[in-house]
């Protein structure tokens, strides 16, 4: 054994030596390992330290009574069953590496080192730290001498210096409320050291120092910091000179600089404090919470927003703010954060615009550069302590504009940023999220996501597990859903955002004419009306490529010098600024994402050339409201062009390359019996698929009709044909001389150019549609509602009508009834499964599931009730 290693080794078994009792309690043989790598057998070492681990965590299992029986378990299966209980990040690395390094060495061909068995023993170390300090006698084996909260914060203590590199020296329990703490680290060749004395009171402290001679403060260790932690100071804190005395609820000032936070905040968004509190207009909302028996959200509470936000946020518990463009979400969430400095309960909170997360930056990554400059350690160590803070319950965490920052607003890119959000999510975490995608939710999977059921996407139960997270122990995320301002009897409720413009330019109007007034007003003020057009390409285009912040250089290349007072490339003389604020590195964002999104709708009213791009849904309703007056074609004729389609959390543009003309409506009874006729005599093989099947004939299945005499009755004739499946539409379509449409081609159809939610615009009217909630007479929200309707015999009596009903029902390409009365098959096939797409949804579907984007998969060879077709036909 070398000199160096056995210098080592003998300061780790003193180390070790420190922890005797937990060895002793455990039944332990800390010797081991210190013997397997001066023998020279670092691999037997390794070895060794698993075998502790796994019997630490089990005991750790038993504890906190982790279902199941730990005795058979590996070490993984222990790591990953208590994960959830231990906060630190440095802990759980440790376990990690113990875990790596048991693997390597129990494998051939793994050459391990003398160096492996010293860093298993380290890591041994930092795992003994943790489970000394969590104060709990059930654990250790120590006599019970704390109390049960002064535990707790002596816990939370050595954690935050355990994440900030520390390892505990000295560790003394000197009454039920006094504990003495004494941390090292080693930073090159210096060694820092952090002395804490937490206790109640300085009197109480004086009493147990005279009852141990005081030795205690008289060691002569060089110390950086000395804090005296208490409950609450008084005159005699002067007395102790050498310390630091600071109250246990105001410690994290020690390594938080809330001030600066909170002034970036204001700063960044001065409109936070611009009206006086009394005139503030009051935000209502409503709070939703997931019932325990059902999963299902429902309306918990209805009341002033800021009083509901504050109390899932202060009481503990994880919430979704969701509300449209306008709404009040963001000043909510700032206000809540601002309020932290006069508040006692959870003061440490922390506000990210998400919208400024750029796009290849990790969550981790943004962290930092939002709080480095606001925290008193290391920039290594910012997202460690932030981390450590939020899964402690220590702080609340605002995460505003999520939908703002994800890659791409689908299913899959909001699960992979709650996959990184998950480092943050705990028993104990307070964090709200807000967002205008309703997707948010409305989705069934999302809203499983959220509420931390067993339900939810595996790939992000991997993540929260790989976290130290147990899905079942996240508190439920309960969702506020914004109200508008009520104006009074006869106006229409307007969002903030709309009533702060209305009294700026002195006008009542929507909120997309307000915001484009707004646009055209400061353009021409800074006489700069020339260049509007130029504005609309360059940040209605950036929108849609996904950036949303720009440097001013950027500006002065796009737009030219012309738009700075005194050629002076600076924020201040930016003569469009009143649009514009701040952000870091120089950079400047727009005061409110809702303008650059309606300059990206207008982008796109003129310029197409962006087809494959994800659109936001704001932008979709903006382009809506921007081509209300554009002239649509009356005659069923879809022209060629780039078209908005896809769900609203996945909004895409694709390119219709030909123009086709559409049935006006759906094929009838009376078409199909004519069809029939006309095939009857020498049959349809001449217009037949070629791999319809030899035994498939055009009859309809009639022992599935729920009307028996559906094709005999000349009361159906115009109705439309249902029955039939997919050979026989397609060969009736060849019949006419047309074919289906694509399922790109139909929904392009029923949108228009603007991509509208229905095929008459985007307001929700039962009037307009055939679907189960007319039936019903009641909306019918969620799927397990309708479901519910349709277990008690309330849908009935829904069936089809006639394919001119419904006059409202009219697409802008003048095509009748496109969504409800029955789905419509086309020509699109999945190739993995042989299914057939469908759109459009049916008479016995919830208003919900008929939008012009609603699809489904049908077999070809399938016939129902609520299935039916028209045809296009070519026309280039």
């Amino acid at each position: 054994m070398t000199p160096a290693l056995d210098e080592r080794l003998s300061r780790l078994k003193t180390e070790l030596d420190d922890h005797s009792r937990i060895a002793t309690y455990l039944g332990l043989d800390f010797e081991r390992p210190i013997r397997s790598l001066g023998d020279g057998y670092p691999e037997n070492a390794i070895s060794w330290v698993g075998k502790i681990t796994e019997r630490i965590l089990k005991q750790l299992w038993r504890h906190h009574d982790v279902p199941g029986d730990p005795s058979g378990k590996s070490l993984s299966e222990l790591i990953k069953g208590c994960r959830t209980y231990i906060s630190s990040g440095t802990v759980l690395d440790a376990l990690g590496d113990i875990q790596r390094l048991r693997n390597r060495s129990a494998h051939d061909g793994y050459e391990i080192a003398e160096e492996d068995g010293l860093t298993a023993v380290r890591r041994l170390l930092d795992v003994l730290v943790w489970f000394a300090g969590t104060g709990s006698a059930a654990l250790t084996g120590d006599v019970p001498r704390l109390a049960p909260l002064v535990a707790k914060k002596a816990e939370f203590l050595a954690g935050l210096y355990l994440t900030l590199g520390f390892r505990p020296a000295k560790r003394f329990e000197l009454s039920a409320h006094t504990v003495y703490q004494l941390f090292s680290r080693e930073i090159g060749l210096r060694t820092e050291y952090v002395e804490l004395l937490l206790t109640r009171r300085i009197g109480e402290l004086r009493q147990v120092l005279e009852s141990t001679g005081g030795e205690l403060l008289q060691t002569r260790l060089p110390k950086l910091t000395r804090f005296l932690v208490v409950d609450e100071t008084d005159a005699e804190a002067e007395a102790f000179e050498d310390y630091r005395v600071v109250t246990y609820d105001r410690f994290m000032d020690t390594v938080v600089d809330l001030e600066t936070h909170l002034d970036t905040v204001t700063e960044a968004h001065p409109a936070l404090d611009a009206v006086p509190a009394q005139e503030r207009l009051p935000l209502s909302a409503d709070l939703l919470t997931t019932d325990e028996r059902s999963n299902e959200m429902t309306l918990s509470r209805l009341g002033d927003a800021m009083n509901l936000l504050s109390e899932v946020a202060l009481t503990g518990g994880n919430l979704l703010v969701v509300g449209r463009s306008g709404s009040g979400k963001s000043t909510l969430l700032k206000r809540l954060v601002a309020a932290g400095r006069e508040s006692n309960v959870r003061r440490y909170r922390f506000y990210f615009d998400m919208s400024l997360k750029r796009k290849d930056e990790s969550f981790e990554d943004f962290v930092i550069r939002t709080l480095a400059d606001c925290m008193a350690v290391e920039t290594s160590r910012v997202f460690d302590v932030f981390h450590y803070f939020a899964r402690s319950g220590s702080v609340v965490c605002a995460l505003d504009g999520i939908d703002e920052a994800v890659s791409e607003t689908t299913l899959t890119g909001f699960l992979d940023l709650f996959a990184e959000l998950s480092e943050i999510l705990s028993a104990d975490s307070a964090v709200i999220m807000s967002s205008r995608v309703s997707f948010l939710e409305d989705s069934p999977e999302v809203r499983r996501l959220l509420d931390g059921s067993a339900l939810m996407s595996e790939k992000l139960v991997q993540h929260l597990h790989a976290q130290g997270v147990d899905p079942l122990k996240i508190p439920r995320f309960s969702v506020l859903r914004m109200h508008d301002i009520e104006r009074g009897e006869g106006e229409a409720d307007s969002s903030p955002l709309e009533l702060r413009l209305s009294a700026m330019l002195g006008m009542a109007a929507p909120l997309p004419e307000l915001l484009w007034t707004h646009l055209e007003r400061v353009t021409a003020a800074a006489s700069l009306s020339e260049k509007f057009p130029g504005v609309v390409e360059y940040f209605g285009g950036a929108a849609l490529q996904g950036h949303t912040t720009f440097t001013l250089i950027d500006v002065f290349n796009a737009l030219g010098i012309d738009c700075f007072e005194g050629d002076q490339l600076t924020f201040e003389a930016f003569k469009l600024g009143a649009l514009f604020r701040p952000v870091d590195d120089g950079r400047i964002a727009f005061r409110h994402s809702a303008y650059q999104e309606l300059l990206s709708a207008e982008h796109l009213r003129h310029d197409r050339s962006a087809a494959g791009r994800l659109l936001s849904e704001q932008t979709r309703a903006f382009l809506h409201y921007r081509s209300r007056h554009d002239s649509g074609a009356e005659d069923c004729i879809l022209e060629a062009g780039t078209y908005v389609v896809g769900p609203s959390h996945h909004l895409m543009l694709r390119t219709v390359d030909r123009p086709v003309r559409f049935d006006r409506h759906a094929v009838t009874v009376g078409r199909y019996k004519r069809f029939l006729a006309a095939v009857e005599p020498e049959g349809s093989s001449q217009w037949d698929h070629p791999e319809m099947p030899p035994e498939q004939t055009h009859q309809p299945w009639r022992d599935r009709l729920a009307i028996p005499d559906y094709y005999e009755n000349a009361a159906y004739e115009d109705h439309p044909a249902v029955c039939v499946n997919w050979w026989n539409a397609y060969a009736f379509a060849r019949f006419e001389g047309k074919r289906l449409p694509t399922s790109l081609e139909w929904e392009a159809a029923a949108r228009g150019h603007d991509g509208r939610l229905f095929p008459w615009g985007d307001d929700v009217d039962l009037d307009a549609v055939n679907c189960a909630d007319t039936w019903s007479g009641r909306p019918l929200v969620t799927y397990e509602v309708w479901k519910e309707e349709l277990d008690r015999g309330g849908l009935r009596d829904a069936t089809r009508v006639p394919v001119d009903a419904y006059p409202h029902n009219t697409s802008p390409f003048g095509i009748r009834q496109m969504v409800g009365n029955i789905w419509e098959l086309t020509s699109t096939v999945i190739e993995e499964t042989g299914d057939i797409v469908m759109c459009g949804g049916s008479y016995d579907n919830p208003f919900r599931a008929v939008l012009a984007s609603s699809k489904g998969l049908y077999r070809r060879r399938g016939a129902s009730n609520v299935v039916g077709f028209r045809c296009v036909e070519d026309l280039g």
